[in-house]
């Protein structure tokens, strides 16, 4: 899904923990990519955060996010929204044409 690691290792895990632990970041990266072709619509972290299913960190769907961009499935916009604690965040969007590939899609 992405060129970036999708677990970034700061605690040192290895073996079947970091393998379990890359698997799970994959499968929140994909659940984000979902998120914004069912959205159809720019979305910030969190309120891709609150559309996301079960119990995933916030800090977790911004790793998603940032490397879903370095990758290039999603673009960061100059647009701000006013996020949960009135900071502004910025939002992102699925590259050009590729929302419209995506619509009607049955989830």
């Amino acid at each position: 899904m992405s060129a970036t690691a999708p677990f970034h290792n700061t605690v040192g895990l290895t073996g079947r923990q970091l393998v379990a632990a890359a698997r799970v970041a994959r499968g929140q990266e994909a659940a984000v990519l979902d998120v914004f072709r069912a959205a159809g619509r720019p979305l910030s972290p969190s309120e891709v955060h609150a559309r996301m299913p079960g119990r995933v960190l916030l800090t977790s769907v911004r790793r998603a996010i940032s490397n879903l961009t370095t990758a290039g499935a999603l673009v960061k916009l100059d647009q701000t929204v006013p996020g949960p604690y009135s900071m502004p965040e910025h939002l992102w969007a699925l590259p050009a044409g590729q929302g419209e590939l995506f619509q009607g899609r049955a989830g």
